[in-house]
């Protein structure tokens, strides 16, 4: 028997339950997305495949606190493989000229959205809901998914992994060259976050609804961490040119829109 089939039947002997529990088996399925228009339609916005957690909501039949607690806790995993991302600064701004949105969300400061795959990932999470039960079933007990679809999939979410775990390590070897030019990391970490967010560091773990103890980096969306980099970098070649941090600050904040 071969090791996708072993997992399908491993899957098929138990319930739905198990998708809720486990991580790795709810990684083994969440490149099906089709299966969502099989359960049920899913709510759309011009131009973008992507769903508010309103719209997540309204596919679950469930409440739009649940959802956004189960993002919450569960934020690095629907980061780990760019399932979601947040809209803030001009990209939210852009974002809101092309889309009609709920009326609560007219003036939000920022916007979460799910890809389908996220959409499917909070399918496998979520307790208390008709259609993410469904969802579940239908992927354990009726879809079956060929070796080469397994494979690159497998490809896919691991090239995503390394990415993302570059790009974390770059961060702290940006911040180990600054410390050696005796500037303070927290006041670049601010200076990085307010030219792509237009927030300092304690405004954004706010906006993401984190603890004082949580690392904000870990919660940062991989398309986040990749605008992270592109200021950092940009501050090291300014510090390098012997600029100090008014001068770089300036510079940073007048050209910020190249950033956001």
């Amino acid at each position: 028997m071969k090791k996708q089939d072993q997992i399908e039947a491993q899957l098929n002997d138990s319930n739905e339950m198990v998708l809720v529990e486990s991580k790795t088996m709810r990684d083994q399925h969440v490149f099906r997305e089709d299966v969502l228009l099989k359960v049920k339609a899913i709510p759309e916005m011009p131009n973008t495949m992507d769903v508010t957690i309103q719209m997540a909501a309204n596919y679950y039949d469930v409440p739009f606190e649940t959802v956004k607690t189960v993002i919450k806790r569960n934020r690095a995993e629907f980061n780990e493989y760019e399932e979601m991302k947040v809209l803030k600064g001009k990209a939210l701004k852009e974002f809101k000229g092309q889309v009609q949105l709920e009326p609560n969300l007219k003036a939000a400061p920022s916007l979460t959205l799910l890809n389908r795959r996220g959409l499917l990932r909070l399918g496998m999470i979520l307790t208390d809901s008709e259609v993410a039960k469904s969802v579940r079933n239908y992927l354990l007990n009726v879809e079956q998914v060929s070796d080469k679809e397994y494979r690159d999939w497998a490809v896919q979410r691991e090239l995503s992994r390394i990415e993302r775990n570059q790009l974390t390590d770059s961060i702290k070897d940006f911040y180990k060259g600054i410390l050696r030019q005796n500037h303070k990391y927290s006041t670049f970490t601010n200076l990085v976050y307010k030219v792509i967010f237009d927030m300092n560091a304690k405004q954004l773990k706010v906006a993401y609804e984190l603890d004082d103890k949580d690392n904000l980096r870990d919660n940062l969306t991989t398309a986040d961490l990749r605008k992270v980099i592109k200021v950092e970098r940009a501050i090291s070649t300014l510090v390098m040119l012997g600029k100090d941090y008014q001068e770089v600050k300036l510079e940073m904040m007048t050209n910020k829109e190249n950033f956001q």
